[in-house]
């Protein structure tokens, strides 16, 4: 037999192979589509612009949270930061282009849960959350918390108050220009959420504890100076400007941590009980996702133990998930046991209700 007849015997070989092949792939797929390799999904998370950066190594720490499940589940995680108010953003976009949205606070979370663009779900790593976190956003099923802090008042150690009149400031004291000009507080009416969360604690307390109309507090409470954002607030305050800053419970921690000049902050005082703000940020999944299941991996490991140990010393909050520990520089902090959350004094639907009313009225006593 020629070596060309061979040749021709041995290709006609190699084509009844590739058919069977053809054939048997055309076949599994009909079967079992989902097992057949497709292109790379791409996860869009809308996210604030400060995720993860105030640690040593945020390039690091977030890498790390990306990287990892993109690895594991062959996916592209695609990160964006929004400088406006995220709620407002998928109300904007009707929910589409994202499929996880991290950092809704408590008001938004209740929003977005009752405006229909987040979809319903549950994680297994759920069981090891702060369940008391979940009356704090009043959005179950839709929106799971992940961090936490109280908001507190920091104050210089040095400056024209006396320090023992700062341990034990209270809203009443504001009546006080000494106090009020010594005071930094973010715009309630920005995308920056504390200035918004001092006005619904400021609020719950006057309507809550005291039975008073809220707006007494602003018209006896002159001089405080108002930041449009947390940063320049922040810097202002470090620099001296003015001895108080509106701002998180872990503050003199991020500072002893980081060598910065040592600080301190309080609570809310009245008739020996301290009060705070507490305020949770939640993750949700919208609606539009092509991907939930996947999505909801990303949650389950966003709110496991890995991603939740990263979170005191970067994100400077306090994680939802249970089993961590906090690291030693969290124990100068005041005990969060010791405060009562003022959030139990208002409720989320009545305030979710009134606050572009109360934004306004806030906004004609300040001008």
């Amino acid at each position: 037999m020629s070596v060309e007849v061979i040749k021709r015997k041995a290709n006609y070989r190699v084509y009844i192979v590739v058919g069977i092949v053809v054939v048997a792939a055309i076949m599994v797929y009909a079967i079992y589509p989902d097992i057949v390799p497709s292109k790379e999904p791409t996860i869009n998370i809308l996210t604030y612009e400060s995720f993860f950066q105030y640690g040593s190594n945020p390039n690091q720490t977030l890498d790390y949270i990306i990287n990892n499940f993109e690895n594991w589940y062959h996916v592209k995680i695609n990160v964006e930061t929004s400088s406006g108010d995220l709620y407002n953003q998928i109300i904007q976009t009707k929910g589409s282009g994202f499929d996880v949205v991290i950092g809704l606070n408590n008001i938004d979370s209740y929003l977005a849960a009752n405006s229909g663009f987040l979809y319903k779900f549950n994680v297994s790593n759920e069981s090891h959350l702060n369940k008391t976190l979940y009356s704090f956003l009043q959005s179950s099923g839709y929106v799971i918390p992940y961090e936490y802090s109280p908001l507190t008042t920091d104050y210089n150690l040095s400056g024209p108050i006396n320090v023992s009149v700062l341990q034990n400031l209270s809203f009443a004291d504001f009546s006080n220009s000494t106090v009020a000009n010594q005071y930094i507080l973010e715009n309630p009416t920005t995308p920056s959420i504390n200035g918004e969360d001092f006005l619904l604690g400021q609020i719950a307390f006057y309507s809550g504890v005291l039975h008073q109309n809220w707006t007494s507090f602003w018209n006896k409470s002159r001089g405080m100076l108002v930041t449009q954002d947390w940063s320049s607030g922040f810097s202002l305050f470090e620099s001296g400007t003015r001895q108080m800053f509106f701002s998180y419970s872990t503050d003199p921690a991020y500072n002893e941590y980081f060598n910065y000049s040592k600080i301190g902050t309080t609570p809310f005082h009245y008739e020996g009980k301290n009060y705070a703000w507490m305020q949770v940020l939640g993750i949700g999944i919208l609606n539009s996702s092509k991907y939930k299941s996947i999505d909801k991996e990303f949650v389950n490991w966003f709110i496991g133990q890995d991603v939740q140990n990263l979170i005191p010393l970067n994100e400077w909050t306090y994680p939802a998930n249970m089993n961590v520990a906090l690291p030693e520089v969290y124990s100068g902090n005041p005990p969060i046991s010791s405060m009562i959350p003022l959030n139990s004094y208002l409720n989320m639907t009545m305030a979710a209700k009134n606050l572009a009313e109360w934004s306004l009225e806030w906004s004609s006593i300040e001008s």
